[in-house]
């Protein structure tokens, strides 16, 4: 999967914009939405964050949504 840039990661409709820490975060704004396999075999994936940096890397907090990033879009 290839980084979002700054532009596309401003311009999408399924992040929200918030800053932690003063860094700047792009949170998905529905798990369950955009992993739905993920959250139908792994319940507690719906509860957890993933968003991506300004440089466009990628975090989560359940390693299998950081797997099943790394195989498709979402921005």
């Amino acid at each position: 999967m290839d980084e979002p840039t700054h532009e596309q990661l401003e311009a999408s409709d399924k992040v929200e914009k918030r800053t932690v820490g003063g860094e700047l975060r792009y949170y998905v704004k529905n798990i369950r939405e955009h992993w739905p396999a993920v959250v139908e075999q792994h319940p507690d994936a719906a509860g957890h964050e993933a968003w991506w940096t300004r440089d466009g890397k990628f975090h989560a907090t359940h390693d299998q949504l950081r797997r099943d990033a790394m195989v498709g879009g979402i921005v």
